[in-house]
């Protein structure tokens, strides 16, 4: 085997347009814009200023990937500011504006001009909440007769401030429909995969936008380097990268279907894997897929797809870590294998050629998730080619879910899915889309949580979403939160967000409450830990005590924080308790240990690997003060006597509380 150390050049993609539509991006006060990656001149393309606006703001994109201050502001002192299009529209059937406000104020009114057509309008009324009015949001204005010309808006702001972000206009001359150009969509079942299909590895968490990339030993000699990759909002598609594609090879070892990840764009006979052999988590490129004295079948792999698109890809070689993720805690971030699924999950994105002039209809899976909401609404983008008829629409589950309409444009339409009051469990819905002869499907996937306290937690299956009651935290060093409650302690792992890096208990402490804990939860070879997904809350900071050891220590006591009396630390790696030995970690860092002497000796169980595992928090020597009965200026020293810490002197054997033994 020899390795792969070639440079590409990168080529970048135009993000397609939906059927029909053309939206233009404004990004300065004189209302210049652009169409996807085309920048319009303001000649041939564009639009043409009668009063030029006040500040454009480029806007960001929130937790919940909401888009928020985005725009052009057309203020109470600029009102009336709008634009022209250079070119006109025939048959305009739907003008869509995406705007927002300021925090809690902005109305007035937005006209549109068609032609010589009479003007209509849009009126803005303040947010209904505070806080709300920053985050962009559509408004609509349907002509059930289409109208052609020129297009002409202009806004009257009677308050604040309103920005406009875009304008999509629907029409017979509208932009180049998702179906004529090839994408990249989420594979959501294996059946879906074909030999040479073309793929890109994504990360199967929102908002994270990585892309795997391709092996260079300059970025990362061992691993695969991460680059940004461009989503859509439902996470349904990623634009096309030549730096991210693979060609997917469909084989048979063992007679068993398996799966070869070629790199043939940049290196041609050169194949993804799993080459950290049993020590390392690595992911490579090289020349063969097998390799008969180490790494075995080491470029054969098995996809599983679960539901929502994740993607769990296993290797077949003899590495000990063979599944693919993407680490966000490495800087910079990666893709590598690992042995069990303990960082964030990958999917993948297979290449649709266009279907040019095929009538067809594609909506996206509807994937709430696991959540504790009993409440929640998804809008989708249903996206439509070359029909004559508007799309029916209907579901199967109308008790739990419902739809913001049953008829959508034959261009394509968002559509709302809801769902209210439901109790704790899994659902699922089926919503068919009908045009004439034109059907398509869309699987609705939903399961609502209970909070578990931790004694459920620590039951739960590998890489279930859990959501946790109420803990305190018992002790922390790095990204290890240890926490309990009354019915038991587990492991935090805490890998942070993905995107800052920052952990989400960066700042917590001992005695700290934490609330709103919400993960992944993995048993790993016999420690129970969450890592969470998302920012829990940080209470006030009170005394923890340790728990009291009882006289056997085993893996029912993992996690928790105890106090060991009369403990006898004998070395780096041993300590004596109650006449059995357990093995030692120095995970807090001590200088040294008081060995060879009885002491109480605060610890944090551990197991690992089958072995019960002490991680010793600090020891404490047994006072003498306060001894009565003990003759004054004699010697004395503590010794164990039958399992129990005594006092030796000249005079004889006595109990901490001075009784005379003999």
């Amino acid at each position: 085997m020899r390795k792969i150390i070639f440079a590409i050049v990168m080529v970048c993609s135009l993000s397609p347009l939906f059927a029909g539509v053309t939206t233009y991006t404004f990004t300065s006060v004189k209302w210049a814009s652009k169409v996807g990656a085309t920048v319009c001149d303001g000649t041939t393309d564009g639009w043409i200023s009668n009063k030029d606006a006040t500040e454009y703001t480029a806007g960001r994109l929130d937790a919940q990937e909401r888009l928020y201050s985005c725009g052009v502001g057309v203020k109470t002192g600029t009102s009336g500011a709008g634009a022209t299009s250079v070119v006109a529209f025939e048959d305009v059937r739907r003008i869509t504006f995406n705007f927002c406000q300021n925090s809690s104020k902005g109305k007035g009114t937005i006209y549109v001009q068609i032609g010589e057509n009479e003007p209509l309008s849009i009126h803005i009324y303040k947010p209904a909440a505070s806080g709300e009015g920053v985050y962009n949001r559509d408004s609509v204005i349907n002509l059930e007769t289409p109208q052609s010309g020129k297009i002409k808006f202009w806004v009257e702001c009677t308050e604040n401030a309103i920005y406009i972000n875009t304008i999509s206009i629907r029409s017979a001359s509208g932009g180049s429909s998702v179906f004529t150009m090839d994408t990249y969509q989420l594979v959501t079942s294996v059946d879906q995969l074909q030999d040479s299909d073309q793929v890109i590895f994504g990360v199967a968490q929102e908002g994270v936008n990585y892309i795997m990339g391709y092996y260079d030993e300059w970025e990362s000699v061992n691993n695969i380097h991460a680059i940004k990759g461009r989503y859509s909002s439902d996470r349904m598609m990623v634009d096309a990268d030549e730096r991210a594609i693979y060609t997917l090879r469909i084989s048979e070892l063992d007679g068993q279907t398996t799966y070869i990840f070629q790199d043939e764009l940049r290196y041609e006979e050169a194949y993804l894997v799993a080459s950290g052999g049993q020590t390392k988590n690595r992911l490579a490129v090289w020349t063969n897929v097998v390799d008969e004295g180490t790494y075995g079948n080491y470029g054969y792999w098995d996809i599983n797809i679960e539901s929502g698109g994740k993607a769990v890809i296993t290797n077949k070689g003899n590495s000990k870590a063979k599944i693919i993720q993407y680490n966000a805690q490495n800087n910079p971030t990666l893709f590598a294998c690992y042995e069990g699924q303990s960082q964030t999950p990958v999917c993948l994105y297979r290449r649709v050629e266009a279907m040019g002039d095929v009538p067809a209809i594609i909506a996206p899976l509807v994937n709430f998730g696991t959540t504790l909401k009993t409440s929640d609404a998804r809008t989708v983008q249903v996206n439509a080619n070359k029909l004559t008829e508007d799309i029916a629409v209907t579901h199967t589950n109308p008790a739990i879910f419902s739809l913001s309409s049953e008829l959508l444009d034959q261009d394509g339409d968002n559509l709302t899915i809801s769902y209210a009051d439901v109790a704790p469990g899994h659902y699922t819905d089926t919503i068919l889309f009908t045009s004439g002869e034109v059907r398509a499907e869309s699987i609705v996937l939903l399961h609502i949580a209970s909070k578990l306290c931790v004694e459920e937690a620590v039951r739960s299956t590998d890489n279930a979403t859990v959501y946790l009651n109420d803990v305190v935290v018992t002790k922390k060093y790095d990204n290890y939160i240890y926490v309990r409650d009354e019915t038991g302690s587990m492991l935090l792992f805490d890998r942070g967000d993905g995107v800052t890096s920052k952990r989400y208990g960066a700042d917590v402490k001992a005695g700290d409450p934490l609330s709103g804990v919400v993960g992944r939860f993995v048993n790993y070879y016999g420690v129970p830990e969450i890592s969470p997904t998302e920012q829990f809350k940080i209470g006030k900071n009170a005394e923890v005590l340790p728990e009291q050891a009882g006289a056997v220590i085993d893996s029912a006591d993992v996690c928790r924080y105890m106090v060991l009396d009369s403990a006898i630390v004998n070395g780096w790696t041993d300590l004596t308790y109650k006449g059995k030995h357990y093995a030692v970690e120095n995970k807090f860092k001590l200088s040294y240990f008081d060995k060879d002497i009885p002491t109480r000796t605060y610890v944090i169980v551990s197991y690992d690997h089958d072995v019960v595992t002490l991680y010793i928090i600090k020891q404490e020597f047994y006072a003498l003060e306060g001894i009565e009965n003990v003759e004054s200026g004699r010697k004395a020293r503590l010794i164990l006597h039958e399992g129990v810490v005594v006092v030796q002197t000249e005079e004889g054997i006595y109990t901490l509380q001075g009784e005379k033994i003999f």
